[in-house]
């Protein structure tokens, strides 16, 4: 058993993730949506909403505690060419079933539309390239947990980031998750 099913919180957790979903489905019964059969563009924030939006939330906020948030958040990661990687690295991104071209504009509107001003100026944007290079070499032989706390430490200490970023992973009295 994982700690995400020990969480008291964890019952109230999928209501919400589940209820997301079922908005974020909604959208398409709305009043003046395309019929079935009409082709869709798929845009960077309809891939967010169908492949994050669940878990991260609809504007990239949710029970920070058990998700990263990343509204004004994500994009401190660009201060570190490992954090740069670990975004594109991480195994529900790495793994997603868009394309490499769909990933990258994924990464790009969370980066630097959800996180706001927290890209470094210059920051560059993905490139079909890299996020390709990149998703090859899911982070699966690492504690995920360790390796961005090691990074929020640098990047608060060094680069100014928000202590925000001490919330994912931090207990219900916002102390940091053991090692």
């Amino acid at each position: 058993m994982n700690r995400l099913t020990r969480s008291p919180h964890h019952g109230r957790y999928l209501r919400r993730a589940a209820k997301s979903r079922i908005a974020i489905l909604a959208l398409a019964l709305l009043p003046g949506a395309p019929h079935a059969g009409t082709p869709q563009l798929s845009t960077p924030r309809t891939d967010y909403l169908l492949s994050c939006g669940g878990c991260h939330g609809l504007n990239g906020v949710s029970n920070s505690t058990l998700v990263p948030d990343l509204k004004d958040q994500v994009g401190y990661f660009l201060n570190l060419p490992e954090g740069r990687s670990y975004i594109a690295r991480l195994p529900n991104v790495a793994f997603s079933i868009t394309t490499d071209e769909a990933l990258t504009g994924l990464l790009n509107y969370v980066i630097f539309t959800l996180g706001g001003d927290s890209a470094p100026a210059g920051a560059l944007p993905y490139t079909v390239r890299e996020v390709s290079t990149l998703r090859r070499m899911p982070l699966t032989e690492v504690s995920l947990v360790k390796l961005r706390q090691r990074m929020v430490r640098i990047l608060i200490d060094r680069y100014n980031a928000t202590p925000d970023l001490r919330r994912y992973g931090a207990d219900l009295y916002g102390n940091p998750s053991p090692p």
